[in-house]
């Protein structure tokens, strides 16, 4: 059984940066969605499963020095997607430290000295029982959707791996409601296929501060009819 962890409360607090990027939201009551890509887009400079152990050996560091609670990790060719909760509500430390050793994890062996990064990550607030769900499934399929793995759990970079050392709990309380509980549950819902109009509207989501759809009519027709394709049927719409 995966540890658990639950809602807790707290409050918001943007950080102003001193350069001219979208201000940080610090918090402890929501879980966010961050992801990275490598410099240029390239893939990893070294084999994916050295950079696997790399994540893995670093995320096991910023759990233990900050207190982070890990949803779901999926490793790509040239990028990651993390869901993460920060009960300090010190998401900037985390990331900081944590592409900062993944950085030079991957330098060391690829004997470059120039970014593994290209710019800074991009971070997703999921403050709604239904974004944890659709980001989740968005997170966990990303293997199965690109083609490079029949099922989310075959797939051997994602936290769903069997095999996999990441330190992973799974979510319980408000936040989570939607999502299943059980593992052979929560496989089956991953595999189910989804609408492809729909995945593009989470990607869309996805680039906002605070996760939500499409306001525009169109697009909200549209997510309320593909919708019970995506969410778990335990939720409803």
């Amino acid at each position: 059984m995966l540890p658990k962890v639950g809602f807790k409360p707290g409050k918001l607090e943007l950080i102003e940066p001193h350069m001219p990027r979208r201000p940080l939201t610090l918090t402890n009551r929501f879980p966010y969605h961050v992801t990275s890509r490598s410099n240029n887009k390239e893939w990893f400079y070294i084999p994916t499963e050295e950079v696997w152990s790399i994540f893995s050996e670093a995320l096991s560091k910023v759990v233990n020095d900050y207190q982070v609670h890990i949803f779901a990790f999926v490793l790509m060719s040239n990028h990651f997607h993390l869901i993460l909760e920060t009960p300090k509500s010190n998401l900037g430390d985390v990331m900081r430290n944590l592409l900062t050793a993944v950085s030079k994890g991957i330098q060391r062996p690829a004997q470059r000295i120039n970014h593994v990064f290209g710019g800074r990550y991009k971070w997703s607030l999921l403050d709604t029982v239904y974004s944890t769900a659709y980001v989740l499934k968005y997170v966990l399929r990303n293997p199965v959707r690109a083609g490079i793995s029949e099922t989310v759990e075959s797939y051997p970079f994602s936290s769903l791996n069997l095999n996999s050392t990441m330190p992973i709990v799974s979510g319980i309380g408000p936040m989570w409601s939607t999502v299943p509980k059980a593992r052979i549950e929560i496989l089956n819902w991953l595999n189910l296929p989804a609408q492809p109009a729909l995945e593009g509207q989470i990607g869309l989501g996805l680039r906002r501060s605070k996760f939500e759809f499409s306001k525009d009519n169109n697009h909200q027709k549209l997510i309320r009819a593909l919708a019970h394709s995506y969410l778990p049927v335990t939720a409803s719409v």
